[in-house]
């Protein structure tokens, strides 16, 4: 700390004891080792001090980029969620228009999985369990059945 070598140290020690003496010299020695150390001491809390602050300071920099990948995650399930919801309410109304158009067999349906249109008539049950359509309940009507409008030439 000093950078007090021995020479300098046995000058400092012989110009003591000329100056206090061999009576008063162990009395000193102990009054400066005493100081010296609650200096010593002092020194050691006050840098003990600076690096808890630093490392607190550290503490409370992660922590507040922590809550702001906390808060963007938020926000992305937020809108994920939202997203979510105006799909189940377009597959609300896509149901409810399917069960209004149930009547007709040639109605066309939009499926989910595949985003295509498909004639209703075309499809079989089979088909539509792997496709996992929308529709809950599948009626096949046979092609014999349908009638379909025969044309009349006239000639």
């Amino acid at each position: 700390m000093l950078d007090i070598g021995f020479s300098e140290l046995l000058v400092f020690g012989i110009i003591a004891l000329l100056v206090l003496g061999p009576d008063k010299l162990p009395e000193a020695a102990r009054f400066a080792a005493k100081w010296y150390s609650k200096f010593k001491r002092a020194i050691t809390s006050v840098q003990n001090d600076i690096d808890r602050e630093l490392r607190l300071s550290e503490f409370r920099e992660q922590m507040q980029q922590e809550m702001q990948k906390i808060q963007e995650l938020e926000q992305k399930m937020q809108a994920q969620m939202q997203e979510l919801q105006q799909q189940k309410i377009a597959i609300e109304q896509e149901t409810h228009a399917e069960q209004l158009g149930q009547q007709n067999p040639f109605a066309t349906y939009y499926y989910h999985k595949l985003d295509t249109q498909v004639p209703y008539i075309y499809m079989s049950k089979n088909w539509l369990d792997q496709q996992s359509c929308i529709m809950t309940t599948s009626q096949i009507i046979p092609i014999e059945t349908v009638t379909i409008p025969k044309l009349k030439v006239a000639v």
